[in-house]
């Protein structure tokens, strides 16, 4: 997340003396009110910690205080006033340079903070609303007058579509920074066009900016001027001092433009001139790491933001070196664009090294830290090593608490990771105790109608689905679709998940008709946004197939998974996970048609694919291995077929853990190999595990509880018989 400075550093040149005194004031944010600045008020009677001496008590009126530096550097470990908290979290502990300007620590009540930052959201919600309908009817209108072709509508729709989906997480940033901003370190100029800009007056904003002229000009300019700052050596102090002045200022400009386009969904532009101003100085850190942040989140080329954070690492070792918190946070968006690109280990290393340098400088309960905990969470997580997911989940919970309080979105954000990862690993009641803690801060924090607590909705629907039941996961999932429908209208790609999310409820509930009707629904909104050859359009051809399959339209399921694959294949190459479930699919359907050969032909594709990515012990794996087996079993390849499902035990037993639903199937499967094989002794014994789990998740009455205790019986008859059976 890009982290906003309120504290005014402003480095003095020249020879420092040696007893100097720094002067600084403890103060609330200076707002705007009405286009006019309302001066932000000092805090009396806050205690300000300098390291290595007695604190500071701020006894004046106005918040002034000050204290001698006897070097060029000092260290503020902290600032505290009762009832109050630092509008930047990161402003303590942190090393400053003494400066002949004074210092500002800008205070507010959690209330008043949390106050500012909800106001800021629906003001900027709003806007980009109005701004998002604005524009579906100006796509209407020039359909309706044919000015564009059918292609272009769907082309301009799925943009529109992308970017408003893409950007809760920039409305989110934009909220923070303005409820972080103070009005009084601004100077009048960009106090208007930030006030525009909160707003939502962006025309006027845009107006404003462009008074100052042509910011790619201006750039140029910039950029020429250096070249002949090189040349002339005898003028290079006054140049490098005009040069620095212009880029600063160009730089405040480029963000302002950045802003006001990122305001109006206009992704590609707002990245422009992030760029823009990354070229302005490719040795600032920070504006090269921001350059590649918004590459990542909102543009999704990786590789140009892997080029900046590369860039931006490498400087940060150069002026800060290896311990330093700049460094520390690249180290974190290097392991963030490492994990999107599947690349675990290296995603691991980053957080890992992000984590180490920041726990010496910030002590453990830092929010920072815990972020750092909770990256490297997801990254367990995705790897299938869900204890160790929920260990470092569980302890990124425990920093946000203590530093935030129970009523935080961080909060509400590891309580929904730790709920999830429950899910996988089949404790469902946990699952849902901790989603349900999310969903009620998220209410409590946003309200009813907000994108995070349609999430929640979503990922309770999921757990109750996965628990079997799917009423209660259809209420869920009904709840979520209202929410996207209300914020985005019917024809938006959240909708379509909802739906796709509906039609699993009805294939597990046989009712195919109603679930090909949901899933066509899902299709027709991905194809109608993203066109025909989108990852979204293959998830639907996938969904369509399995319904077909589980009607037993054998053909009509090959059809659709082929489709999915064709897609898949395109989009991401051979050695992708979504490539390996469509392969897994198209053996489930020869497996019914009875074609074992073929089966095995594709499950072992799928298998290659899953070793590739995941290592041989994840649970994506021992599934693929439960499926070979099944092939061996039907086939009367019995040996074959448990060697391949004692192989998944082993990677299932050790990541899902003894009382997980997956390792019940495959005690049951293992069972029913001996069953086969006439060793009925030991096929109970299997059962019998399987019975145990059952029990214990679901109780003694639920159907499948009955069904493994009928299977038992009819084994015990076997055997009995066998025994009674006269010996030759």
């Amino acid at each position: 997340m890009k982290k906003y400075f309120l504290i005014s550093v402003i480095l003095m040149l020249g020879i420092m003396l040696s007893a100097q005194t720094q002067q600084g004031y403890v103060k609330t944010k200076g707002r705007m009110v009405n286009g006019k600045l309302v001066p932000g008020q000092g805090l009396k009677g806050a205690t300000v910690s300098v390291k290595g001496r007695t604190a500071v008590l701020v006894n004046a009126n106005d918040g002034a205080f000050s204290f001698p530096v006897p070097e060029k550097q000092f260290r503020l470990d902290s600032v505290r006033k009762k009832g109050y908290q630092l509008v930047d979290m990161e402003a303590c502990p942190r090393t400053y340079n003494y400066s002949g300007n004074p210092i500002y620590i800008v205070m507010e009540t959690p209330d008043q903070q949390l106050q500012d930052q909800l106001a800021a959201e629906r003001k900027i919600r709003r806007n980009l609303q109005k701004q998002l309908q604005d524009k579906e009817d100006e796509i209407e209108d020039l359909k309706a007058q044919q000015k564009i072709s059918d292609e272009e509508y769907r082309t301009a729709l799925q943009k529109l579509y992308q970017d408003q989906e893409n950007n809760e997480q920039l409305i989110k940033d934009m909220a923070k920074r303005y409820s972080e901003l103070d009005y009084d370190q601004m100077d009048e100029f960009y106090r208007q066009v930030s006030y525009c800009i909160e707003n939502g007056e962006l025309v006027k904003a845009d107006s404003l900016l462009r008074t100052r002229g042509d910011i790619s000009a201006q750039v140029e300019s910039i950029k020429q001027r250096g070249q002949v700052i090189q040349e002339q050596d005898e003028q290079l102090k006054k140049a490098k001092d005009v040069q620095q002045a212009d880029i600063d200022e160009a730089a405040r400009r480029c963000y302002s433009y950045y802003e006001t386009f990122a305001a109006q969904h206009l992704n590609d532009t707002a990245a422009y001139y992030l760029e823009l101003r990354a070229s302005l100085d490719t040795t600032n850190v920070d504006w090269q790491k921001d350059a590649g942040k918004f590459t990542m989140d909102y543009i999704a080329d990786f590789d140009k933001a892997l080029n900046y954070f590369s860039k931006a690492l490498e400087l940060a070792l150069t002026q800060f070196g290896d311990k330093h918190d700049k460094t520390a946070s690249l180290y974190n968006s290097m392991g963030s664009l490492h994990e999107r690109l599947d690349d675990y280990e290296k995603a691991l290393e980053y957080h890992n090294t992000a984590l180490a340098i920041q726990k010496p400088l910030f002590g453990e309960n830092n929010s920072d830290v815990a972020t750092s905990y909770n990256n490297i969470g997801v990254v367990y997580d995705d790897l299938g090593n869900y204890d160790m997911a929920l260990k470092y989940y569980n302890t990124a919970l425990n920093i946000f608490k203590s530093v935030f309080g129970e009523m935080h979105s961080d909060v509400a954000s590891c309580y929904n990771n730790i709920g999830v990862v429950c899910c996988n690993q089949g404790n469902y009641n946990k699952a849902i105790e901790n989603l349900e803690k999310a969903l009620n801060i998220r209410k409590s924090l946003f309200g009813e109608s907000h994108s995070d607590v349609a999430m929640s909705y979503t990922n309770l629907g999921v757990s109750y689905f996965k628990q079997g039941e799917y009423i209660k996961a259809l209420d869920y999932h009904n709840k979520a679709t209202t929410i996207w429908i209300s914020c985005l209208g019917e024809n938006h790609p959240n909708v379509a998940h909802c739906y796709n999310n509906i039609g699993a409820v009805y294939v597990n509930l046989n009712d195919y008709d109603k679930a090909l009707e949901y899933y066509s629904k899902a299709l027709s909104i991905w194809e109608s946004v993203f066109g025909e050859n989108h990852t979204s359009v293959a998830v639907s051809f996938n969904n369509i197939g399995y319904a077909y399959w589980k009607q037993a339209n054998y053909d009509k399921a090959l059809e659709y998974h082929n489709m999915a694959l064709t897609i898949r294949k395109s989009v991401f190459g051979e050695n992708h996970p979504d490539v390996a479930l469509s392969y897994g699919n198209i053996g489930m359907v020869y497996l019914k048609k009875g074609e074992y050969d073929k089966a095995i032909e594709y499950y072992n594709r799928c298998l290659t694919i899953r070793k590739n990515v995941y290592g041989g012990k994840h649970p994506f794996v021992a599934e693929k291995y439960i499926e070979i087996g099944l092939v061996y079993f039907l086939q009367g390849k019995y040996d074959n077929a448990l060697e391949y499902f004692n192989s998944a035990l082993s990677i299932r037993e050790t990541t899902l853990g003894e009382n997980h639903p997956d390792v019940a199937v495959n005690y049951n499967v293992i069972g029913a190999v001996y069953n086969k094989k006439g060793d009925y002794t030991t096929a109970l014994e299997y059962y019998n595990k399987d019975l145990s789990i059952l029990e214990n998740l679901y109780g003694s009455e639920d159907p499948r509880t009955i069904k493994v205790k009928d299977k038992i019986t009819e084994t015990q008859a076997k055997l009995k018989e066998h025994e009674n059976q006269p010996t030759e």
